[in-house]
């Protein structure tokens, strides 16, 4: 009908001369019908729009258009509201009433017929929910008398961290981590923690769209100034920066309740999804929570050798009673990192940086703690993470010969001996021998070499999985062509 009548307006307009009124109308007409056709299509691309919103959704899509909106960028002022995770990680399998997901053999379960579930390797407990990490060191002992029940609602986990150069230590982190933190507090500053002024590594990446997918769980506190303090005593830097990212990033995110937990590492250190899982899932144990980390050092495949602390003939003793003494000599990295809001609120009185010192061990912090445990809070240090079952990693100066150089030029001027002060140390090519011969700056060799087929921990999955883009922290340089070539590399990108 619009057509028919855009024609009849035409007709009239040829025919001006006959009239003015005649063309006056005609004017109007048109006017009207413009309006008219406006409406139409407007009406049309609605319809259109809805259609393919109903679209989808009905095909389990999240995103209501059919060209997803362009990133907008990360952003540095975002504040987080914590909220509730609402996955079912027990289910009843079989007979079995309530199961930890993950952690049950399904098909065991079900073919036993039994109200018991199944564990599969490296899980433990009735719901089959405490990984290897935290049975083997301690639950394992104290089971019968910890009052261990998974919780109704999951506790949400606050993970704070320094960062200077680590950006690719930074994805990993995200990567394999992934549900188990709910937000990240990340302290980056323009100055190193000797003072001298550097890029914001990370933020520059962030804003490029690095980790995209994990900018709504990101804070990130930028730290614009270096303290006089810190020029006349090291040590106070690395007070000062973990103090600041704590007390700037906990004010960013809202919705936080007393039995949340707090994670405090460094950013060469990485716990494992496992544990963090445990932690948010159950109740009944005390706190605060060590981790135990394999201690790597240049790379995966030097580990941390145990000092000895003995006389000789009590080390050779030793160690000719063990089974595997080449094994039990590593040594593990140990960080008090894990404690509720509760004690970093009554007891740390906001300053995270205490949880690393573990305050248990202090008499300034005695009266919070009695204050603390009278309220019926249980305050007890215990460890997670043994020798083959790490509650994570600690990978020490492992970056490329010239992520080492910067970190040498990054340290404190208390962290001594300084080797950066010695220009032979950075050479680049004496650097990389270093890594290559699993030497100490000091001419010492405190390492021991890994074995990459046998060790089940080798290395942080998300890592193993893409072993081409990590292959120089993950096998020793004489090795890496001789490994490309290996099919039994497949095991590992499974």
């Amino acid at each position: 009908m619009i057509v028919r009548t855009l024609k009849n307006c035409l007709f009239h307009l040829k025919q001006q001369k006959r009239g003015t009124r005649r063309w006056i109308v005609s004017v109007a007409i048109l006017q009207v019908l413009t309006v008219l056709v406006f409406f139409h299509s407007s009406n049309s691309i609605s319809r259109n729009s809805l259609s393919q919103q109903k679209f989808s959704v009905y095909n389990g899509g999240i995103d209501t258009s059919t060209n997803p909106s362009p990133p907008v960028g990360f952003n540095e002022n975002l504040i987080v509201s914590l909220a509730e995770d609402e996955t079912l990680h027990f289910k009843p399998v079989g007979s079995a009433p309530f199961c930890y997901v993950e952690g049950t053999d399904v098909e065991a379960t079900l073919s036993t017929n039994s109200s018991k579930c199944v564990c599969r390797t490296n899980y433990f407990g009735h719901e089959c929910g405490i990984p290897a990490s935290a049975w083997y060191r301690t639950i394992s002992k104290k089971y019968h008398r910890w009052p261990l029940k998974p919780r109704k609602v999951p506790r949400r986990i606050i993970h704070g961290l320094n960062i200077n150069h680590e950006t690719d230590f930074f994805r990993v982190r995200l990567e394999e981590l992934k549900d188990a933190v709910d937000v990240y507090i990340v302290c980056e500053s323009n100055y190193t923690a000797h003072g001298d002024a550097k890029p914001l590594y990370l933020m520059e990446k962030l804003r490029s769209g690095f980790m995209e997918n994990f900018h709504s769980k990101i804070v990130h506190v930028s730290l614009h100034k270096f303290p006089p303090e810190g020029r006349k005593n090291g040590w106070y830097i690395d007070m000062y920066l973990r103090t600041y990212m704590g007390t700037h990033g906990l004010n960013r995110i809202r919705g936080v309740r007393s039995d949340d937990l707090f994670v405090l590492l460094d950013a060469d250190e990485i716990p494992t999804r496992e544990i963090l899982m445990f932690l948010k899932l159950y109740d009944g144990y005390p706190e605060p929570v060590r981790l135990a980390m394999r201690w790597s050092v240049f790379g995966f495949f030097w580990k941390q050798k145990k000092e000895k602390q003995t006389g000789f003939i009590l080390d050779w003793l030793r160690d000719a009673m063990k089974e595997d003494p080449e094994n039990d000599n590593e040594d593990l990295l140990q960080v008090t990192a894990v404690s509720t809001m509760n004690l970093v609120w009554k007891v740390c009185q906001n300053n995270t940086f205490l949880i690393r010192k573990d305050m248990t061990n202090y008499a300034d912090f005695q009266e919070r703690l009695s204050q603390y445990r009278i309220e019926g809070n249980r305050v007890s240090p215990w460890t997670a993470g043994t020798t083959h079952h790490y509650a994570g990693h600690h990978c020490s100066w492992c970056y490329s010969p010239e992520g080492i150089r910067t970190k040498l030029l990054s340290a404190h001027a208390d962290d001594k001996p300084r080797w950066g002060d010695f220009a032979e140390k950075l050479d680049l090519a004496y650097i990389s021998r270093l890594i290559r011969e699993g030497e100490w700056f000091d001419a010492t060799h405190p390492f021991l070499m890994a074995d990459w087929e046998k060790e089940d921990q080798y290395a942080p999955k998300f890592m193993l999985q893409h072993y081409q883009e990590f292959h120089q922290l993950l096998y020793p340089p004489d090795m890496t062509n001789v490994l490309y070539s290996s099919s039994s590399h497949n095991r590992d990108s499974q």
